[in-house]
């Protein structure tokens, strides 16, 4: 279930609007999304989110909110949809957090985070870490 406020109190975006977070670097972004999607649950023993909760964390990063029905092929849900997948294919790839799919008729969709996620979470330069991680 999704918190009406998942990431915390507001805090000033990273990245300047959906432009901002489309011409982002994209290891950056995903440190940085990695950090806002996680950091509150990193004492948790198995960290996990759904889907659609680093959708809303991404366009917070940006400065934006996607709308509450995510219906139809527009923007800037698009964008955000394309950026947060690239992210979590970052992530598999770093071995930091992978998805899972679970469930019979209705599907959750959420991405967990794996061993060598927490060094990243409490890396003084979450970015360094990540791209570390990427070799």
């Amino acid at each position: 279930m999704t918190s009406p406020v998942p990431f915390g109190a507001p805090s000033p975006a990273l990245f300047s609007g959906p432009e901002g977070v489309w011409n982002a670097d994209p290891v950056e972004l995903a440190a940085r999304l990695f950090v806002a999607v996680f950091q509150p649950q990193a004492s948790a023993p198995l960290p996990q989110r759904e889907v659609s909760d680093i959708y809303d964390a991404l366009a917070a990063l940006g400065g934006y909110t996607l709308p509450a029905q995510r219906v139809g092929n527009t923007q800037p849900l698009a964008l955000t949809v394309q950026l947060a997948q690239e992210a979590i294919l970052t992530w598999e790839r770093a071995t930091i957090a992978t998805r899972l799919s679970a469930g019979a008729g209705p599907v959750s969709h959420t991405v967990t985070v794996l061993r060598f996620g927490p060094g990243v979470l409490q890396a003084a330069d979450p970015v360094a870490a990540l791209r570390g991680r990427l070799g």
